[in-house]
């Protein structure tokens, strides 16, 4: 060894860290490439999403049990609630273009009633 390895004791630690990542990552690149690992992550994935889809239905029927919606509940009732105000849009949309055409002006224009003049221009002197 030199002066400078001896000297500097995290570059040892560093270079031995590297080594072992080197080391590790050779040997979980074997592992991984064995068709065994494939058939086990496989099976393993198998089992998560069965897991994960009884647990889905076990909850939807026991908050229908406690007369609670569920998300799948909410969403729809949310995907309704659009719709019906795409739809409201509309028809505001087609009344304003029917009134417009109705009274002559521009399609959009204010619809609100004109306020009463109730002032009188002032009279002419003679």
């Amino acid at each position: 060894m030199t002066q400078q390895a001896t000297s500097d004791p995290f570059g040892m630690w560093r270079e031995w860290v590297t080594r072992s990542e080197q080391q590790w990552n050779s040997f979980f690149n074997d592992v991984m490439a064995t068709e065994e690992f494939g058939q086990s992550m496989g099976t393993l994935m198998d089992l998560y999403v069965n897991f994960t889809r009884s647990m889905g239905d076990s909850m939807a029927r026991y908050l229908t049990a406690l007369n609670i919606p569920t998300r799948h509940d909410v969403l729809a009732i949310g995907d309704r609630l659009s719709a019906l105000e795409e739809r409201l849009a509309s028809i505001e949309d087609a009344l304003r273009a029917t009134a417009a055409t109705s009274t002559g002006g521009p399609a959009g224009a204010d619809l609100r009633p004109m306020p009463p003049r109730t002032r009188k221009p002032p009279r002419a002197t003679n």
